[in-house]
């Protein structure tokens, strides 16, 4: 059972998490981390893994992005959440899961999750990435990022080639069954766009996918 000092305790580790954030772009911010989390508790729930390690790594798991020091943003959330976490108080076995769980939470330096924790905040990040909220995210980072809609460099072509290979690379089989809906669901709305843009096309308007 959680103590009133550990909530408090967490909380700490939430207000300065967002500290960080703040200086992120909008698709991964404190909003992001915050339903990670959500996830992930739910994951951890299912699977019979610790909480507290996969709510805490959910929390802190992007705060490297913003003047990363490290060659990926996960390594360099990971080497800041020790520090966080040490000065918090956490134990070295919990700052330890935590490191690991961060540093594996993405594949661009090749570290892959071996821990139950470490895959279910793989899990967790990419269920944030699918449905009405993974679509909102991703004219977000569009946003960000200056894509087009479709076509070269474009939010339809982030969604080809990486949210949709996601499901091959979760780890839980309850991440999957919470995935496939949210995926059917991103997949309605680009055929819904394409069937648009070619109504548009026909009356002689612009079509998305030029």
């Amino acid at each position: 059972m959680e103590t009133i000092a550990s909530q408090d305790r967490f909380q700490q580790i939430i207000q300065v998490a967002q500290g960080f954030y703040a200086r992120k772009d909008r698709a991964h911010d404190l909003d992001h981390a915050l339903r990670v989390r959500e996830w992930g508790k739910k994951l951890a729930k299912a699977e019979g893994a610790d909480s507290t390690v996969i709510e805490l790594a959910a929390i802190l798991h992007d705060i490297g992005r913003s003047g990363a020091v490290e060659k990926t943003h996960a390594e360099s959330s990971a080497g800041l959440a020790v520090n966080i976490l040490q000065k918090n108080g956490y134990s070295e076995d919990v700052v330890t899961q935590v490191k690991e769980a961060i540093i594996s939470h993405s594949r661009e330096a090749g570290h892959e999750p071996k821990t139950l924790e470490a895959k279910i905040l793989y899990d967790a990040d990419k269920l944030d990435f699918v449905g009405a909220i993974g679509i909102g995210r991703l004219f977000t980072l569009a946003g960000v990022e200056g894509w087009t809609l479709s076509g070269e460099n474009s939010c339809e072509e982030f969604y080809q080639k990486k949210i949709r290979t996601y499901r091959d690379h979760l780890f839980t089989q309850t991440a999957k069954g919470y995935f496939d809906p949210l995926f059917l669901y991103m997949e309605g709305f680009w055929q819904e766009l394409h069937a648009e843009g070619l109504r548009l096309s026909d009356s002689g308007q612009a079509n998305f996918s030029e």
